[in-house]
């Protein structure tokens, strides 16, 4: 298991040419971890280095793409939780940095599990299709495959962010997002 436990390790995981998202969740119910957890297996085939998901670990550090269920870093997420600004209702998300300190997110509370996998596996999929046609470069690559997984999120009105984060996400988007077309 990879672990990354310092803020220059995940900047410098980033930089690999990858979609990098993190699960983040309070853990008051073990269910969505727990089906999230469980799908690593065939969500590490389905997009092999193309998308991690860090997940909090309990050596204050995050897990990549997978993490056993006991080991989860509530503290970890509570930190990321405050210092991001997420409230209860937003839980759980996947983060993603849409620059610097601004981030975007994909709330995943009202999903069934069905409905949960699905919209992973899309944005699996969507990864796989940005490792295989994008830029060369990682850090143009990074900014072009979190582009296009906002895009995603918009154009499907799954799209989260925190009206401080707009202007970053204006300037990855190229456009203007209007606070009401976040969810």
């Amino acid at each position: 298991m990879l672990t990354i436990e310092t803020q220059e390790q995940i900047e410098e995981f980033e930089r690999q040419r990858a979609l990098v998202g993190t699960y983040i969740d309070h853990s008051y119910s073990r269910d969505r971890l727990d089906w999230v957890l469980g799908a690593r297996e065939g969500f590490d085939a389905h997009v092999g280095n193309a998308f991690h998901l860090l997940i909090p670990h309990t050596s204050n550090g995050y897990s990549v793409n997978h993490s056993d269920e006991h080991q989860y870093g509530v503290a970890l997420a509570r930190e990321v939780i405050r210092h991001l600004e997420i409230k209860h209702a937003e839980l759980p998300c996947i983060v993603f940095r849409a620059a610097g300190d601004d981030y975007y997110f994909l709330k995943l509370g009202h999903r069934d599990k069905e409905n949960l996998l699905e919209v992973i596996g899309r944005i699996g999929d969507l990864a796989v299709e940005c490792a295989q046609d994008g830029p060369k470069d990682p850090n143009e690559f990074r900014d072009w495959v979190n582009m296009q997984t906002a895009n995603f999120l918009r154009r499907e009105k799954m799209l989260s962010a925190l009206k401080r984060s707009l202007p970053a996400l204006n300037g990855l988007l190229g456009g203007a997002v209007n606070v009401k077309e976040l969810v």
